[in-house]
């Protein structure tokens, strides 16, 4: 995979780096894009699965807490909503 960023974010890179919270470039943007992800799963979440969710409008609370706790590492529905990320 190739990629090109700016210089700023290079040297934003690169001080990440050389400060210790990375092995190498490659390491901070692995990380980076993986933190990234487990922020904002609903970029990966699959057809079957919004299928799902678009066919069970009605869920009761419980359902939706453990919807949530799949989907979202545990997280709680009510914090999650309440930052505005909630489901488009």
């Amino acid at each position: 995979m190739t990629s090109r960023f700016s210089e700023e974010l290079v040297k934003k890179m690169d001080q990440a780096v050389s400060r210790g919270h990375f092995r190498s470039r490659s390491e901070a943007l692995r990380t980076i894009v993986e933190e990234y992800l487990k922020e904002h799963p609903e970029l990966i979440i699959g057809d079957g699965l919004t299928k799902i969710l678009d066919s069970a409008p009605q869920l009761s609370d419980e359902e939706l807490e453990t919807l949530g706790a799949s989907l979202f590492e545990a997280d709680s529905i009510t914090r999650l909503v309440s930052e505005g990320r909630e489901r488009p």
